[in-house]
């Protein structure tokens, strides 16, 4: 793929926003600090479908509110907006079409939101940059899929990731975390958000900040349980992405709250037919 290919495979998602009015503005409310869940629940009615997202997010027993939640307003107020701003993301890019993600895409992306909203307070990260992290940080693989499907997925981490990388080039020019990055700073998100997008197969450096520790952590564990992996208490490695705060010991539990709330998620998450 040409340079100049590239640059119009980026183009077409740059004005997605412009072709999904209620998602672009709520992307847009979601920058504004004095942006009221009023506001923001009328931008997202004027779009049945997205609305319908919302609710049934805010409905899945992620959040333990089933049924219960009936007005979008109370929605808002249930996801937050962070989480609002991500599913716009989702509206905006036409994510919620089947055939519009690589297979696993949605499993790995809820593991990794779920995991890394609990990973969050512990590291002292902010848990809604966290969630949207999470959930959002392997956007461009969904992105490069619309654009040309090549069945490759960064969650479970593959065993050699510049591997991924070369076939991501030669099928596209770039890569996905080079697209998602690049579209969702397009898009307004925080500076910090899409740096670690960017870089999200960086190795994690000793002195790394909490959202990216938060985010490394998340991966990880999503990783074992897309594998099926039972967790090994042996294992150092949860204990160094955390800095400690998360012993080996306390694996199992962790693992067992982190599947069942992303299996929640996702039930919210996923289109149905």
């Amino acid at each position: 793929m040409t340079v100049d290919a590239v640059d119009t495979l980026l183009a077409r998602h740059e004005q997605l926003p412009a072709r999904a009015q209620a998602a672009a503005r709520v992307l847009q409310l979601c920058d504004d600090p004095d942006t009221s869940a009023q506001q923001l629940a009328r931008a997202i009615g004027t779009d049945p479908v997205f609305a319908a997202k919302v609710l049934r997010v805010a409905n899945s027993s992620y959040y333990g509110l089933s049924g219960r939640v009936s007005t979008l307003p109370f929605a808002v107020s249930v996801v937050g907006f962070q989480t609002v701003r991500s599913l716009a993301v989702v509206a905006a890019a036409g994510l919620d079409d089947p055939d519009a993600t690589p297979h696993g895409f949605w499993e790995g992306a809820a593991l990794a939101a779920t995991a890394a909203e609990v990973f969050a307070p512990l590291l002292e990260a902010d848990t809604g940059d966290a969630f949207s992290l999470g959930l959002l940080h392997t956007l461009g693989s969904a992105l490069l899929h619309q654009h040309r499907p090549l069945g490759l997925v960064c969650l479970p981490q593959p065993d050699d990731v510049a591997a991924l990388a070369d076939a991501e080039v030669a099928a596209y020019g770039t890569t996905h975390e080079v697209v998602g990055a690049r579209v969702l700073s397009l898009w307004h998100f925080p500076d910090r958000v899409c740096t670690l997008i960017a870089r999200h197969h960086d190795a994690l450096l000793p002195d790394a900040a909490p959202l990216e520790r938060t985010l490394h952590a998340a991966r990880a564990v999503a990783d074992k349980l897309l594998r099926d992996v039972a967790p090994d208490v042996t294992d150092p490695s949860i204990a160094w992405l955390t800095d400690g705060l998360v012993t080996p010991d306390e694996l199992p539990a962790l693992y067992e709250r982190v599947s069942s709330r992303a299996a929640a998620l996702l039930d919210g998450l996923q289109t149905r037919r």
